[in-house]
């Protein structure tokens, strides 16, 4: 309680984040480049972000739009500013050069050698800016067989091993509902941005940083990689339960489903006495975990456990059992996490004035710090929103600016 409330006393009066001063340059469109370049403007960086004027960031388009707004470009281009630029062409691509001299960041998510095609290489770039931290990310990294394949999220999962590893256990390989290997991508990114910065100050010197999609989606799935190696064994789905643990699932109550959670054989004795049914503590069947996981065991166990959850309302079990320790919560849809008390209570959701959606609540920066937390500052740009105000901050008149707006360059 005493943090908690630390946390509400310093956040307001912050003005700026831990990457204040840092200029990062984002040339990305999707998921995993653009939200690596937010992550970092929810931390004070100033971010850049140059799209082609035609018709910029795909993701601009995905799914249903409000206004002409997807609401998915709003949650993962938030704190950026717009350019507008053709990069494939000259004085495009030469405008770009004047940033990367004034700029500690650049990230991009195209696919492998079409930044080396468009003459925007880190070996060049380094040579106008040895400071500049490069962070490729792409679906198969830089080199490689497949480096130069296209990898969206779902041919990902099914590569890594994720989908055949969710699901049911005779159902068919199932995709994680999110975008989780380009979320996954975009965290490895920002993080790696951020060590970057910091080996900077020791060697003076920026290098380039290679993620891809297909790593980080097998980073998820490492622990089955190691277990089939050192055993054997060869992994499959479990559906809602997990290998390692029982009772670790999803249980019906006679209202909804809940999920409880045993992470060990004390909260295992817990659970027994408060379904009262403490004769399963001793029983050797479900003495300890190594007990419970076999595969015979565990299926009359999770039958004995729902004949019991099953007598009473979820809120009664959940109450119940997080009062005396046992981890358990109930099937929360998205509308339901938008108005959960705990995520309210912690501020978790930011409202940012949108130049054509009006007020949006987004969910807000994240984690939270004690003395530096990052904030939502800006919106989601429009296209080109930002470009004249970028431009004058390089130097170019008003008149230049006109000139590259009338040839196209610029939007």
């Amino acid at each position: 309680m005493e943090n908690s409330n630390r946390f509400r006393e310093v956040q307001p009066r912050l003005k700026s984040g831990p990457l204040e001063g840092i200029r990062v340059l984002e040339l990305g469109t999707a998921v995993a480049g653009p939200l690596c370049a937010a992550l970092l403007g929810d931390m004070g960086a100033d971010v850049i972000k140059i799209e082609a004027p035609d018709h910029g960031d795909d993701s601009r388009r995905w799914g249903t739009t409000v206004k002409g707004e997807s609401p998915y470009f709003v949650q993962y281009n938030r704190d950026k500013r717009s350019i507008a630029l053709d990069i494939r062409r000259e004085e495009g691509r030469a405008i770009l050069l004047k940033l990367v001299r004034r700029s500690d960041v650049l990230i991009e998510n195209f696919r492998a050698g079409t930044m080396k095609r468009l003459g925007l290489s880190y070996p060049l770039l380094r040579r106008l800016n040895r400071k500049i931290v490069y962070c490729s990310v792409s679906g198969f990294g830089q080199t490689g067989p497949y480096s130069r394949l296209g990898g969206y999220d779902a041919i990902i999962q099914a590569l890594s091993g994720l989908m055949s590893v969710t699901g049911e256990a005779n159902g068919p390989p199932l995709r994680v509902g999110v975008p989780i290997t380009d979320i996954l991508a975009a965290l490895y990114a920002a993080f790696s941005v951020t060590l970057a910065l910091l080996a900077r100050h020791r060697t003076k010197s920026g290098q380039l940083i290679d993620v891809s999609l297909f790593e980080s989606g097998v980073s998820a799935v490492s622990q089955w990689i190691t277990i089939s190696n050192l055993t054997g064994a060869t992994v499959r789905r479990f559906g809602n339960s997990y290998p390692l643990l029982a009772p670790y699932e999803l249980f019906q109550t006679k209202d909804r489903p809940i999920v409880v959670a045993v992470g060990n054989d004390e909260l295992w004795a817990k659970l027994c006495r408060i379904i009262e049914r403490e004769d399963l503590v001793s029983d050797p069947r479900f003495r300890s975990n190594p007990d419970r996981i076999i595969p015979a065991n565990r299926e009359i166990l999770t039958g004995i456990l729902q004949q019991a959850l099953i007598k009473r309302p979820s809120d009664s079990w959940v109450i119940a059992l997080r009062d005396v320790g046992i981890p358990a919560g109930v099937i929360n849809s998205v509308e339901d996490v938008a108005h959960d008390p705990q995520l309210r209570a912690r501020g978790d959701f930011a409202e940012v004035n949108h130049s054509m959606l009006g007020k949006v609540e987004i969910v807000a920066a994240l984690p939270k710090f004690s003395d530096t937390s990052g904030r939502i500052r800006l919106p989601s740009p429009l296209l080109g929103e930002h470009t004249d105000e970028v431009l004058r901050e390089l130097g170019l008149s008003r008149r230049e600016i006109l000139g590259l707006r009338k040839s196209g360059i610029i939007r």
